[in-house]
């Protein structure tokens, strides 16, 4: 079995400081656990790829609202960001391959091409500099190699910063290996068979004994517990007799100690994401409450560095000033029906936070373009102080 420290030391390069040469394969991510030497692996395989396939999917969820002048807007940005970033990837594609990078390298590099496209790299290695710019080189994009350095001014460079990856990853390696192995080993060894065989003195002085005994322990045994029904036949000089032990209860002990590794994996890894454990394990019980601590906790860390990135490369200072900017919104990160949800959908529209039109975007409908439809309205319960007051006016003089 490949020992620990080579498999941490793997993992250093993700989590190197300075100038560093990075690359995230599919082999890579399979040599984070060996599937075959190291089967201990497995749960803790399955839940850190749990947790960064659930936020990565989340992420590709969000729309990527482009605003110009204070004001939603969709044309180029728009399109790149929500609909194809590039001529082989769509969005979903495009996102979950950043957040995943993001997550498992605590970085991630995208660059644009001269006709517009961006690109999640593959690897790169990066030189920091203090009073100017970062210089980024060898970057790779599947079997592309681009041949030139890029500033940071030039690509949109984004660091997660979440040490609680690389701890979680050395502990599971260092606990669950072993735990996981006893449990299997105490496994197999409550479902086996065991037993007592007698030979007396008789049987054991033949001159032929050595055969007979080496017969009926090598083949007569080995048939009789692997068939499902099976007879053993001894001949005389020879008992054999199995203690009476609860097989079904030592063996749903085992099977118990598995799952509760499994359950603890899963809620050690789900806090190093800052996901909420019943997420982790798919439960669906309070799941409202569940999915919101999820969105503030483990996807708005994430989405608003993001933004913010986009933001200052994609548009800069002075844009920004005008009112020009990328908002992720993880509204759409929740299923909105709008029956269910009716209520909350009229009181949003009813207090002008919602046009009719917007409200049918988030629940997934296409949105009107009717006038009334994109209008915000305002029931009198939230009208101003000023405007009920002249109001009031208005019907006294009236009188």
């Amino acid at each position: 079995m490949r020992k620990i420290s080579s498999f941490i030391n793997f993992f250093k390069k993700f989590f190197a400081s300075g100038e560093k040469e990075v690359s995230l394969s599919e082999k890579d991510i399979e040599a984070y656990f060996d599937r075959t030497k190291c089967n201990s692996f497995y749960i803790a395989e399955l839940a850190l790829f749990t947790a960064v396939d659930l936020i990565a999917r989340t992420i590709s969820k969000c729309e990527f609202v482009t605003v110009k002048n204070n004001k939603e807007y969709i044309g180029e940005e728009y399109y790149s960001w929500n609909i194809a970033p590039n001529k082989h990837q769509t969005k979903a594609e495009f996102i979950r391959k950043l957040i995943s990078t993001l997550i498992l390298k605590n970085e991630v590099l995208i660059i644009q091409t001269s006709d517009g496209q961006r690109f999640v790299a593959d690897g790169f290695s990066k030189k920091e500099n203090v009073l100017s710019d970062d210089e980024f080189s060898n970057i790779s994009i599947g079997n592309f190699s681009l041949n030139k350095t890029l500033l940071s001014r030039d690509v949109i460079y984004l660091k997660h910063n979440n040490f609680a990856v690389e701890g979680l990853i050395k502990s599971m390696c260092r606990s669950y290996e072993s735990l996981i192995s006893s449990a299997e080993k105490r496994y197999r060894k409550s479902t086996g068979h065991k037993g007592i065989l007698k030979i007396d003195g008789y049987a054991s002085g033949s001159e032929d004994y050595e055969k007979k005994l080496n017969e009926l322990m090598q083949n007569h045994f080995k048939r009789y517990f692997e068939a499902e029904n099976a007879v053993l036949p001894l001949t005389e000089g020879y008992d054999y007799s199995e203690p009476n032990v609860d097989a079904n209860k030592t063996t749903n002990n085992e099977i118990n100690d598995i799952q509760k590794l499994k359950t603890e994996a899963f809620n050690s890894t789900g806090n190093a994401f800052h996901i909420p454990p019943a997420l982790m394990r798919g439960e669906a019980s309070q799941l409202k409450d569940v999915v919101d601590t999820f969105i503030s906790d483990a996807i708005d860390i994430i989405t608003v560095p993001l933004q913010q990135a986009i933001t200052d490369k994609c548009y800069g200072k002075d844009q920004v000033i005008k009112g020009n900017y990328v908002l992720i919104d993880t509204t759409y990160a929740k299923h909105i029906d709008v029956i269910t949800s009716a209520n909350n959908i009229d009181k949003a529209i009813a207090c002008g936070v919602l046009t009719p039109a917007k409200a049918q975007k988030y629940a997934g409908m296409v949105p009107s373009n009717e006038k009334f439809a994109t209008q915000h309205y305002l029931t009198k319960n939230y009208q101003t102080a000023a405007l009920a007051v002249a109001e009031e006016g208005g019907d006294n003089n009236a009188e």
